[in-house]
C-alpha cells in the first residue's frame, strides 16, 4: 500500500516552493501590483534558474491569486551552444505554461571591465528591458547561500568596501524589484530538487573554467567545508551584518549631504569641517545621487584631495568616468556627460505653458536647457504682468547684456554681474536668459531685471537646473 504521508515541510521539494511564495507574497512590489500581476523569472537555463522557473510555476499553480508568469532569457553569444540554450530555455518554460521571452545582446568589454563585468551589466539591462516589455514588476533569480559566500569572499580578495562586502540583497526595490528568494538556500538543497523533478537543464562549460575567479574559488571553499562547515551561513551573517553598517554610514553621509549641497552643489568649507571617513561617505552618497557609477578608493581620494587643497583663487574641473566634477569659489558641482558645452538655440514660451493672465505656480519645463522655468505670483517686488504678455523666449548671451539687480540701480553687465555672483565664465553659457519681446526680464544664476519691477503684484521667476546640471547660483 502507498504511504499516504505528505513531504515533510523540510523537504527541499516543498521547502523551495515555500520560500518563492512567502517572499513574493511579502514583496512591496507584488503587494501594490494589484490585478494580474507579472512575475519574471530570469532563466539562464542552468541548473538553477530551472529550478527556480519550476518551483515559481508550482506556487502559481496552488497560488490562489492570478499571477501572470513569465520566463526571460537573455542571449549573450558568448558560447558556440548560446542557440541551442535558447531553444532548451523555450522548452522549459512551455513545460510549465510559462510564456518565455528573448533578448540578444552584444557584450562589449571597456578599458578597466572585465569580461564577467561586461555580461553581468548588459545581462541585467536586457532583463530591465524586457520586464518592461512584459510589465513585469517582479524579478525573481535564483542566487542562493553559496552564491553569497562566494560574492563575499571575491569582494574581501579585491579588497571592497562596506558595499562591496554587504554582498546581494534578499530585495532590491527600483522600477523593477529585484528579488532572490533562494538566498539563504544552500546550492545543495536546490540539487536535490532538480533531482527530485527530474528537471533537465544545460550546463554552460565556463562554469569550470579557472580563468574565472569565482571558479577558481570553488575548491578552495570545498577544502573550507571540512574546517568550518557552517562557513556559507557564516559569511552571509557577516554580509548582513556589514549591509547594515553600510546604510548607517549612508544615512549619515545623506543627512551631511542635505546640510552642506541642499540645491546639489557642494560648499567645501562645510566639507572640510567634517572628519575624513564622513567626507569620504558625502562625496560616495554625492555622485551616486547623480546616477555615477562608484569609483575606486584611490579615485576618491584623489577627488577629496584636489577639492580641499587647490588653490582657492583658481578654477579645477576633475575627469571622472561619466562626469566631471568642478570647483569655483569655494563650491563644487557635477556635470554629467552630454550636458552641452553651450546654450542651446532659442526657443519660447508659449502661453499653454505660462499664462501670467492666471495666478497660479506655473512650471514650464524646457528641455532643451535641461531644466525648468517657475512662475510663482507675487503680491510686491515681481516682475509685471503686463510685460510678460510680450512674446517670452529663453536665449543664450550673446554679449553685451546689461541687468538691473537692486531697485533703483544702475544697470550693469551681466558679464560683471556673473563675475561677481561667483559663476565662471565656462557656465555661463548654461544659464538662459528670459526676454519679453526685446525686453531682459531674467537672467538663471542672477535673478529679475529690477527695472521690470510691477508697483503691485507681480511674478516671481526661478530657473531649476535639472539634478546633476546645475552650476553655482543657478537657481
Amino acid at each position: 500500500m502507498a504511504s499516504s504521508r505528505k513531504p515533510a515541510r523540510t523537504d527541499p521539494s516543498v521547502l523551495l516552493v515555500d520560500k518563492v511564495a512567502q517572499r513574493v507574497a511579502a514583496c512591496a512590489a507584488f503587494v501594490v501590483s494589484g490585478g494580474r500581476p507579472t512575475v519574471a523569472v530570469a532563466l539562464s537555463g542552468g541548473r538553477d534558474s530551472a529550478a527556480l522557473l519550476h518551483a515559481a510555476a508550482a506556487w502559481r499553480d496552488a497560488a490562489g491569486v492570478p499571477v501572470r508568469l513569465v520566463a526571460l532569457h537573455v542571449h549573450h553569444g558568448l558560447q558556440a551552444d548560446a542557440d541551442a540554450w535558447e531553444v532548451a530555455c523555450a522548452r522549459m518554460a512551455a513545460a510549465v505554461d510559462v510564456e518565455c521571452h528573448v533578448r540578444r545582446v552584444c557584450v562589449s568589454v571597456d578599458a578597466g571591465r572585465g569580461i564577467e563585468e561586461a555580461a553581468r551589466e548588459a545581462r541585467y539591462a536586457a532583463l530591465d528591458a524586457l520586464c518592461a516589455e512584459t510589465g513585469a514588476t517582479l524579478l525573481l533569480t535564483a542566487h542562493h547561500l553559496d552564491d553569497q559566500a562566494e560574492t563575499v569572499l571575491l569582494q574581501l580578495l579585491r579588497g571592497a568596501g562596506l558595499d562591496g562586502l554587504s554582498a546581494m540583497p534578499m530585495e532590491r526595490p527600483g522600477g523593477v524589484t529585484l528579488l532572490r528568494p533562494w538566498l539563504d538556500v544552500p546550492r545543495s538543497d536546490i540539487e536535490t530538487y532538480v533531482r527530485t523533478h527530474a528537471l533537465a537543464w544545460v550546463e554552460d562549460p565556463s562554469n569550470h573554467d579557472a580563468r574565472y575567479a569565482r571558479n577558481a574559488l570553488r575548491p578552495l571553499l570545498a577544502g573550507m567545508a571540512g574546517h568550518f562547515p557552517a562557513y556559507r551561513a557564516s559569511l552571509a551573517r557577516s554580509a548582513a551584518h556589514l549591509a547594515e553598517a553600510a546604510a548607517l554610514i549612508d544615512e549619515i553621509a545623506q543627512a551631511d549631504l542635505a546640510r552642506i549641497a541642499p540645491a546639489g552643489t557642494l560648499a567645501l568649507a562645510d566639507l572640510a569641517a567634517l572628519s575624513g571617513p564622513r567626507q569620504r561617505a558625502v562625496l560616495r552618497a554625492w555622485l551616486a545621487g547623480t546616477g555615477l557609477r562608484a569609483v575606486s578608493s584611490r579615485r576618491l581620494e584623489d577627488l577629496r584631495a584636489q577639492l580641499l587643497t587647490a588653490r582657492t583663487d583658481g578654477a579645477l574641473c576633475v575627469r571622472l568616468p561619466g562626469a566631471q566634477v568642478r570647483r569655483y569659489r569655494g563650491q563644487a558641482w557635477i556635470e554629467v556627460a552630454g550636458q552641452p558645452e553651450a546654450g542651446p538655440a532659442d526657443c519660447l514660451v508659449a502661453v499653454s505653458q505660462f499664462d501670467p493672465v492666471r495666478p497660479e505656480v506655473q512650471r514650464v519645463d524646457v528641455a532643451e536647457w535641461g531644466g525648468a522655468l517657475l512662475f510663482s505670483p507675487a503680491q510686491a517686488d515681481g516682475i509685471d504682468a503686463r510685460i510678460l504678455r510680450a512674446r517670452l523666449s529663453l536665449t543664450a548671451r550673446r554679449g553685451g547684456e546689461r541687468i538691473v539687480l537692486r531697485p533703483g540701480g544702475p544697470s550693469r553687465a551681466l558679464k560683471q554681474a556673473y563675475q561677481e555672483a561667483g559663476i565662471p565664465a565656462w557656465a555661463r553659457a548654461r544659464l538662459p536668459l528670459l526676454y519679453a519681446g526685446d525686453r531682459l526680464v531674467f537672467a538663471a544664476g542672477l535673478g529679475l531685471d529690477r527695472s521690470a519691477i510691477a508697483g503691485g503684484p507681480g511674478w516671481c521667476i526661478a530657473w531649476l537646473p535639472a539634478r546633476g546640471g546645475g552650476v553655482p547660483g543657478a537657481n
